[in-house]
This record gives structure tokens, sequence and C-alpha cells, in this order.
């Protein structure tokens, strides 16, 4: 269970829009540029989203896939809380510098204030929520589509902006351009897939979701 809890908090990365990362030159081209930014202007509207979400991480050292589904909640510019179902009473917190992760018995808070890594990681989650795959830290951004999605792809110098993330890739709805799927890819071959359903955005979320000290 506490390697799992490790997994999440390595994802975490993920809020404040430039907290931490190194500017970098980025490699997109002008048609690609402009899908990247008509999601940006369309998400920058949003205040908040809450949804369920369905959750895969693919655990390259223990070769298995481990399933999780809750509640998520965010709220600019930099709060996030996931509630788990499955398994229940897990949590995943940020509300600023303060990332609480909770797995069975088991509570990890870490500072972001003064930890590199954490803020990098922090930016990238805030950019993929906010649509701003520019703000990602990525070398490179490449774009594609089905008949149904825009498929946004990062790639990420890990070691350059101090992330274990080396790959982001960003699935958006045509008819919404809200964020729908999100895939973290790390250095040893793991990955995390988080799947929103049925979004509601721009509604009032109780406070108390996003305080690490309330018991959820």
């Amino acid at each position: 269970m506490m390697k799992i809890l490790l997994s999440r908090l390595t994802l975490v990365g993920y809020i404040v829009m430039t907290g931490g990362m190194s500017v970098r030159a980025q490699t997109v081209s002008e048609t690609d540029n402009r899908i990247v930014e008509k999601i940006r202007v369309a998400n920058a509207i949003h205040t908040s989203v809450a949804s369920p979400f369905k959750q895969t991480q693919h655990l390259s050292l223990l070769g298995e896939d481990v399933h999780s589904s809750g509640r998520f909640y965010y709220a600019k510019p930099d709060k996030l809380a996931m509630l788990y179902d499955d398994p229940s009473g897990d949590v995943m917190l940020i509300n600023g510098d303060r990332f609480v992760m909770v797995s069975g018995s088991k509570k990890k808070e870490t500072s972001a204030k003064n930890n590199a890594q954490m803020k990098s990681m922090k930016t990238i989650l805030s950019a993929c929520l906010q649509g701003d795959a520019t703000s990602i830290g990525a070398d490179k951004i490449s774009c594609g589509e089905t008949a149904d999605a825009y498929i946004i792809i990062a790639e990420i110098n890990g070691k350059a902006n101090k992330s274990n993330i080396v790959k982001v890739t960003l699935t958006f709805e045509k008819t919404t351009l809200t964020l729908s799927v999100l895939r973290t890819e790390e250095k040893d071959g793991s990955y995390t897939t988080y799947e929103l359903t049925d979004k509601k955005f721009d509604q009032p979320i109780d406070n108390s979701i996003f305080d690490p000290d309330k018991k959820k």
C-alpha cells in the first residue's frame, strides 16, 4: 500500500502556473499551436471543476495495474482534492504548498514550498487542468485528434525540470474543449491514467473539502 501511496505522490504534481518549472524553448508547430491556444482560451473561463474519476496506475516495478475511483475537485489557482471511494478513505489533497496523501492508515504530508520536484509536479497538474499545455514545461508539444477529441502530447525533460514525469498525454472533448483523460508517464515506464466523467464546472465547492486537517 505504501508503494501505491508514493506512486500517487509522484503524480501530485501537478498546480500553480509557473511554480518552479524551468523556462525552456518548446517545439510546437503552428498548426498544433492553434489547437493548444483554442483549448487554453476555452478553459480560462472556468474557476472550478468537480467530477467522478477512474484511475489506473501501472506500476512498472511491480508489473501490475492498480484501479481506483472516487470524486475529484479542483479550484483555481491551487486547490485539488481526490477523495477515493475505492479504496475507501484514501485521499490525495493539495492546498497551496501543502500536499497530503492518505492511504489506508498511513498519512504523508509534503511541502512544495522548498521542494523543487514538488513545485515542478504541481505546475504540470495545474497546467493540465487549466488546459494550458504550454505551461507544462515540455520540450516538445504535438497534437492529434479523433472524431470526438483533441489529443495533446507533451514531452518533458524530467531531469531539467526535476520531475519523475517525462510525458503527459491530454485528451480534450471537442464538444466542450475540457479535459476528459490525463495520462502521465514516468522515467521507469510506470504510468497513471485519470478519466473524468460527468464534469460540473464553476459550481461552489465547500472549502472543507480542501482542508488538509479535516477528516474526509
